[in-house]
C-alpha cells in the first residue's frame, strides 16, 4: 500500500469526528481496506478505481459525506490522536479486532508532501508475507480481464477487489451461497470470521487449488477452480461448515450444508473431516456422511459416496486414508478403513477394509492388484491393466 501521509490522517479523522467511539475503529479499518484495494487495483489495471479512488486514505475519507460535515470545536487534536494511534494499532494489531491486517508486514511512511520527514518511532519491520498462490491468481486474473473485457465484472468482484486469498474465497462464499433466507453480507462476515480465526482454512483451500491445478488435466489456471468448478468450491463452503460445526454453531452449519447442496449438488455432513490438498473432480452428486474421514492428498471423481449402511449410530462412516483415489460411481459404505495409497475402481461397491497400496473393483469390491504406482491420487490413472482380477 502506498504511504500514509499527514494529509490522510486529518482527513480520515476528520471524516470519523462525528461518528460514535466504538464505531471509528471500525470504520478507519473499513477505509484502509478499501484503500489497499484500490492501490492494488492501480498498480494492476493502471487506473483509479470507480468507487474507491487511486488507494490514498485521504482521498477514500474524503469521498464520505461524514467529511463534509461541521468539525467540532476543540475536536481536532483529541480526534488527530486517534487516528494515529488507530493507524498504529491497525499495523501492529489489525486494530486489535478479530481479523487480521490485508496489509502484510507493511512499515507505513508518515510524512507530508510538503516537508521533510517527520522522525518516526523505532519499530521492528516484520518480513511480508510470501503467497505465491495468491500472487499467481491475480497475474491470471488480470490477463483474462484482457483477454475476455465482458468477464470484467465477475473477475474484478471476485478477486482482484480483494487485498487476499482468504477475502476473495469469503466473497465467493457468500456470493453463490446467499438466499432469501440468508444474505450475501451475513455469510460474509461468517466466512470473514472463519478465515481469521482459523488460518488452517486458507492453507487447506491452497492446497486444494494446487492439487486441481496438478491433477485436472481441463485445469491450466488457478483461478478456473475458484471462479468456474463447483467441487473446489462446494469443498471450501464445507470447510467453513466444519469450521460453525466446530464451534458449536450446529444449526448455521447444517444451512451452509444445505445451501451447498442445493447450490452445487454435493452434500457434505458438516462433522465430516477431510484434509488437505483434496480434489473432487466434476463433483456432482457426491455423498459423504457425518462420521467420515478423508485424508490429504485424496482425489474422487462425481457421484461418489462415503456412507452409511443402515440406521446404527455413532460411527458409522469409512475413513479414507492418505493418497486414496477413489473412482466415479464408486460407493464406500460403512465404518470401513481405506488403506493410504489404494485405488477403488469406477462403479465399485467396497464394503470392507482395503489395504494400503492396493487396488479394489467390482460390487462387492474385491482386490483385484496392487495399486500401480506410488501416489494413485495424483497419478490419476484409474486402468486395471496387468491386474489379476479374483472371482
Amino acid at each position: 500500500m502506498r504511504p500514509i501521509l499527514i494529509d490522510d490522517i486529518l482527513a480520515a479523522a476528520q471524516a470519523v469526528a462525528l461518528l460514535a467511539p466504538q464505531q471509528q475503529m471500525a470504520r478507519l479499518a473499513l477505509w484502509l481496506d478499501q484503500a489497499h484495494a484500490a492501490d492494488l487495483y492501480r498498480k494492476r489495471l493502471r487506473r483509479v478505481h470507480p468507487f474507491w479512488g487511486d488507494g490514498s486514505l485521504g482521498a477514500r475519507a474524503r469521498r464520505e459525506p461524514l467529511w463534509r460535515a461541521p468539525y467540532p470545536d476543540g475536536g481536532e487534536i483529541k480526534t488527530l490522536g486517534m487516528a494515529i494511534a488507530a493507524i498504529l494499532l491497525w499495523r501492529r494489531r489489525g486494530f486489535n479486532l478479530p481479523r487480521p491486517s490485508p496489509i502484510w508486514g507493511g512499515i507505513y511512511v508518515i510524512r507530508s508532501p510538503q516537508a521533510k520527514e517527520l522522525p518516526m518511532a523505532k519499530t521492528h519491520a516484520k518480513v511480508a508475507a510470501v503467497d505465491p498462490v495468491w500472487t499467481q491468481i491475480c497475474e491470471e486474473a488480470e490477463d483474462a480481464v484482457r483477454n475476455e473485457p465482458l468477464l470484467g465484472a465477475l473477475i474484478h468482484a471476485g478477486l482482484l477487489h480483494h487485498p487476499s486469498f482468504e477475502r476473495a474465497l469469503a466473497f465467493r462464499f457468500s456470493l453463490k451461497l446467499a438466499s432469501g433466507e440468508m444474505s450475501e453480507q451475513i455469510l460474509r462476515e461468517i466466512a470473514d470470521e472463519a478465515y481469521s480465526s482459523d488460518p488452517t482454512l486458507g492453507q487447506a483451500a491452497r492446497a486444494d487449488l494446487v492439487a486441481v491445478y496438478d491433477r485436472d488435466p481441463a485445469c491450466h489456471r488457478f483461478i478456473q477452480p475458484i471462479l468456474f468448478f463447483k467441487g473446489y468450491q462446494a469443498l471450501q463452503s464445507h470447510r467453513i461448515a466444519h469450521w460453525l460445526w466446530r464451534m458449536g454453531r450446529t444449526d448455521m452449519s447444517f444451512f451452509v450444508q444445505m445451501r451447498t447442496s442445493e447450490m452445487f449438488g454435493v452434500d457434505i455432513h458438516p462433522a465430516a473431516r477431510i484434509g488437505r490438498g483434496v480434489m473432487i473432480d466434476h463433483a456432482h452428486s457426491i455423498v459423504i456422511g457425518e462420521t467420515a474421514v478423508v485424508g490429504d492428498d485424496v482425489s474422487m471423481l462425481h457421484s461418489v459416496t462415503l456412507g452409511g449402511t443402515g440406521k446404527e449410530d455413532e460411527d458409522r462412516h469409512p475413513k479414507i486414508g492418505n493418497g486414496v483415489l477413489i473412482g466415479a460411481g464408486a460407493k464406500v459404505l460403512g465404518n470401513i478403513r481405506v488403506g493410504d495409497n489404494s485405488r477403488i475402481a469406477a462403479g465399485s461397491v467396497v464394503l470392507a477394509d482395503v489395504p494400503c497400496c492396493k487396488t479394489v473393483a467390482g460390487v462387492p469390491a474385491k482386490i483385484v492388484g496392487e495399486a500401480g504406482c506410488e501416489h494413485p491420487s495424483v497419478e490419476m490413472d484409474q486402468r486395471l491393466r496387468g491386474c489379476d482380477c479374483e472371482g
